[in-house]
């Protein structure tokens, strides 16, 4: 017999985690994650697919701003050259979430001179994300593969990071595809 017709369906627990049991057998139960999707979008690409994951795994979303808008794509690109030559990390304006409820995290950004954006970076070094599971994904126009991932990983070295996904105009990627491999 089928296991699903089998199983009862039930919401479990105060945040909401789903679990698949067999009526006739109390506990043994498959825990679906609980995912939040963590993101920034200044032109919209990235939110799309932020809006594709919390369809799929029923995430909660943290949109993480900037304590100052960047404005348009020319304004964006002098204001990152010049946070990058400077001596301060930009603020976000967003406080970290609670993430104690979460099994899995995504993070969800555009890459900005070849990295993470560095106000987002400051987002993820105040958010105690130890020992989640981090799934990121990171949209650009040519370059910042490599890098962005490397930073990740240096910001989160307690995590663990894993399906990492890139596209750009230069080496587009199919996002569906992306989300039918990752496994809850």
């Amino acid at each position: 017999m089928d296991r699903r017709k089998a199983a009862g369906f039930h919401v479990c627990g105060f945040y909401g985690i789903m679990a698949l049991t067999n009526p006739g057998s109390p506990g043994n139960a498959e825990v679906y994650m609980k995912a939040a999707v963590v993101y920034y979008s200044r032109s919209g690409v990235t939110k799309k697919i932020a809006e594709k994951v919390q369809a799929k795994f029923n995430a909660d979303m943290v949109f993480v701003e900037p304590e100052k808008a960047y404005g348009n794509f020319a304004a964006s690109i002098i204001r990152v050259i010049r946070e990058k030559t400077g001596k301060k990390n930009p603020a976000p304006k967003t406080p970290p979430a609670d993430f104690s409820v979460y099994d899995t995290v995504f993070i969800g950004f555009p890459v900005w001179a070849a990295t993470v954006p560095d106000f987002l970076q400051e987002y993820i070094r105040r958010a105690d994300l130890a020992g989640k599971r981090v799934i990121s994904f990171a949209t650009a126009g040519n370059n910042g593969r490599d890098e962005s991932l490397a930073a990740l990983k240096a910001l989160l070295p307690d995590s663990e990071i894993t399906d990492y996904f890139y596209t750009s105009m230069k080496e587009p990627a199919d996002a569906d595809a992306w989300l039918e491999g990752i496994r809850e």
